[in-house]
């Protein structure tokens, strides 16, 4: 197998105020920022292996759908004029205090939002273009920790149903060691020949919303760990994975910018202490998958393609990373990482186009926010096994190859 080449590039998403927060996705309703605290980035890993090429694309964004970006295969291929569409794949950090990207309102039709995804689209083409050309043969560790005190399950029964923990802060301690959780916090670094990192890909699981429904812009606590990070040349460029998230919060939403920058900082902190265990520099293989989702008859989805599932997994030898669309439980990322024939196997969630939430059966018949129905939940019950099931078979056709 070829070797494997690696190289970064980032560019400032930070929109004007006017294009606006989610203040309500029940009701659709945005509002003008009032400030920027902190930047949006985006942050490109570009991988090469031969003649094989793709870009990781890390974006300080709630999300992105079809119907938000005029069209996905269209929005892509205008991203770069050297890799194709199926080769770029975009993740979200998921941060509450970026734009309203994903149609809940009509924020999507006015022109100031329509000049700014212009922007974003010309400063990721140029970004790729430029991590492109700086690629330079790597190698890849993994490491692996806990960090505790910092997320939690969400979803908390009572006699009148389930309730989001936002709604009963401060958090009893029995609520926060509930059950499923995972607070691992996975990295995988690419370092050049001399030893020098080139990137760092960080993978944590939970909702970026400890400044939810404040009117200022902010990369929340992914940006504030990568700021971290990025004081310190050896760690490279910093990349935010979010993971299977869709039912775990931080003990403190919407408590504020302190909050957010206590939990990026720990997390910086924890990831330049772990240990790394080397796993080779061949070169990566990849797969790409498109599912059209099931949606229940009671929700009317103006645009199908918004239900369409966009799946890549890509594999670094005993390390792969599968990227799912859409908001899914922690329970389903472990379903996932149980079965996979990897020894490696990171779960990344908010990635592509959206679908909105997928819960667990379970959830679903359990009902809560998560299960909707409403433009943010309009799946299928029971979809979840088929995202499980997809993933699973592209990890063992990948395996096999």
């Amino acid at each position: 197998m070829n070797s494997l080449q690696a190289g970064t590039a980032q560019v400032d998403i930070t929109p004007p105020l006017e294009v606006g927060l989610l203040t309500s996705s029940v009701k659709g309703l945005y509002e003008p920022f009032q400030s920027v605290r902190l930047p949006l980035k985006a942050r490109i890993l570009v991988l090469k292996s031969g003649k094989d090429i793709l870009a990781l694309v890390s974006l300080d964004l709630l999300a992105l759908n079809d119907t938000a970006v005029g069209g996905w295969y269209s929005f892509k291929k205008a991203l770069s004029d050297i890799i194709p569409p199926e080769k770029i794949i975009i993740t979200c950090t998921h941060t509450h205090n970026a734009p309203e990207s994903v149609a809940l309102s009509d924020l999507y039709l006015d022109t100031a939002y329509r000049k700014w995804l212009s922007r974003i689209q010309d400063g990721i083409k140029n970004a790729i273009l430029q991590a492109a050309i700086a690629t330079k043969p790597c190698s890849v560790a993994v490491a692996s920790s806990r960090l505790e005190g910092y997320s939690m399950q969400r979803r908390i029964p009572t006699p009148e149903g389930i309730i989001m923990s936002d709604s009963i802060q401060p958090i009893a301690p029995e609520l926060l060691n509930r059950e499923p959780v995972d607070r691992r916090v996975r990295s995988v670094i690419f370092q050049d020949a001399t030893g020098n990192v080139i990137a760092t890909l960080v993978h944590a699981i939970c909702h970026p919303v400890h400044e939810m429904c404040m009117p200022h812009i902010s990369a929340e606590f992914p940006g504030e760990m990568c700021l971290a990070l990025e004081t310190n040349a050896e760690n490279g460029m910093p990349l935010f994975l979010n993971g299977a998230a869709g039912d775990i919060n931080p003990p403190t939403v919407s408590e504020g910018p302190a909050s957010a920058q206590r939990h990026g900082h720990a997390l910086a902190e924890l990831v330049q202490e772990q240990g790394r265990l080397f796993i080779g520099s061949s070169g990566f293989r990849s797969l790409y998958q498109e599912i059209k989702m099931p949606v229940r008859d009671e929700v009317k989805l103006a645009n199908d393609k918004d239900a369409l599932a966009r799946l890549n997994v890509i594999s670094i030898g005993p390390l792969a990373i599968v990227f799912i669309p859409g908001e899914p439980f922690v329970e389903t990322a472990l379903a996932i990482e149980k079965d996979s024939p990897f020894k490696h196997t990171i779960v990344a969630a908010y990635a592509e186009n959206t679908i909105g939430y997928i819960p667990t059966l379970q959830a679903s018949l359990e009902g809560g926010y998560e299960a909707g129905p409403g433009k943010w939940s309009f799946l299928e019950k029971g979809t979840d096994a088929l995202i499980t099931k997809e993933a699973l078979r592209l990890l063992k056709e990948l395996f096999s190859k």
